[in-house]
């Protein structure tokens, strides 16, 4: 009783400061988070109990094994998160919604109260999602709806005086995944909890992206012996250096296109002009994957491209890698020690927009 007393005392004050009309999008969104909080599992009686299937007690060990090596050699922070386990029965955990001017490079952006504004929308059910992304369609936007597999709620609700009840879960939705994308995740969702800054997607994106390469690249080189994984660690690494191979062959795809179409949207032509050239130029994006994919070794992108391109697609590909090499410069400005890596990163977080962006293009 007293937990709903909580979540609903918490809804009624966003419901209060955001106004009656975001009243359905948040609640769909505190009853999403506290239908997925109770169906949640203690992780330890999971790997107790006789009843739990060999292959998720191996999963849920890998997930024990990253949390201690994030909290002891990474300096990530030690809390509640992470603990349990959720099995959703489907594919995602949120539907995102995002959006774009057809003629910019710049991401429609909604605003929430206490996180600010974000580059997205998320829906616990699909179909509200879809519903939603009409709507936006009939602003004359470019807009997408995507599935995504795992979320943190940065922190907030891992603080060592909330009750376990409310802290992150390890979701069957990134569980299953091969063990370098589950380490990756989770490692991932970890970092968000060490600083989160208002209004910079970007920023928060790309900082996590690089704490989860640089910890999966340690974890794995540290654990290639043990006998955790499903198959040999050093094959698993060898997979994972395959992997950050293709990713960056396809951000080089990607990051060429984009160049190409900020200089179309900046050109003195015509909008029915710069309309059908932007088609020409993801119908390139396409021609030239074709050309390139047998050079990919392990990773596949053909269902990405499979989409009905437009500029969501070439933002979300920029929000989670734009500043990832800076902040992997700052690490070695750091010494490769994470706590002051990340002392250094929670300064930048506390500066304006502006200065924040001059002191990370130092960097590069």
């Amino acid at each position: 009783m007293r937990t709903c007393y909580l979540l609903l005392l918490a809804l009624g004050s966003v419901i209060f400061l955001s106004g009656c009309s975001d009243l359905g999008f948040y609640w769909q969104a505190a009853s999403g988070h506290l239908d997925l909080l109770n169906r949640k599992q203690d992780i330890r009686e999971l790997l107790d109990s006789p009843d739990t299937s060999p292959k998720l007690k191996r999963k849920l060990k890998l997930v024990e094994n990253v949390r201690a090596f994030a909290v002891s050699q990474m300096a990530l922070p030690e809390n509640e998160g992470y603990t349990g386990y959720v099995d959703l029965g489907r594919s995602y955990v949120t539907m995102v919604v995002t959006a774009s001017p057809e003629l910019e490079l710049k991401a429609h952006k909604w605003c929430f109260w206490f996180v600010g504004c974000q580059e997205y929308r998320g829906y616990f059910d699909e179909g509200d999602a879809r519903l939603y992304a009409e709507e936006m369609e009939q602003q004359q936007l470019d807009v997408s709806v995507g599935p995504v597999t795992a979320y943190s709620t940065l922190g907030w609700l891992n603080k060592p005086w909330l009750p376990s009840y409310f802290s992150d879960p390890v979701l069957s939705t990134f569980i299953h995944r091969r063990d370098a994308d589950l380490i990756a995740v989770l490692i991932h969702e970890m970092a968000h909890q060490v600083v989160f800054v208002n209004n910079d997607t970007s920023f928060n994106e790309s900082f996590a992206v690089f704490v989860e390469q640089e910890g999966l690249r340690q974890f794995l080189i540290q654990s290639s012996n043990s006998d955790f994984f499903d198959g040999d660690g050093k094959e698993i690494y060898q997979w994972y250096l395959n992997a950050r191979k293709d990713r960056k062959l396809f951000q080089k795809l990607i990051k060429t296109t984009y160049d190409k179409m900020k200089i179309l949207f900046a050109s003195e032509l015509s909008v029915a002009d710069k309309l059908r050239n932007k088609q020409v130029l993801y119908d390139q994006l396409h021609e030239n994957y074709e050309i390139d994919k047998k050079e990919f070794k392990v990773l596949s992108y053909d269902n990405w491209f499979a989409k009905n391109l437009n500029n969501t697609h070439l933002l979300g590909v920029q929000r989670y890698q734009s500043r990832v090499e800076q902040f992997a410069h700052l690490f070695e400005k750091q010494g490769r020690k994470w706590s002051q890596f990340f002392e250094a990163v929670i300064e930048l977080a506390k500066v304006s927009d502006k200065e924040r962006k001059q002191q990370l293009e130092l960097l590069n």
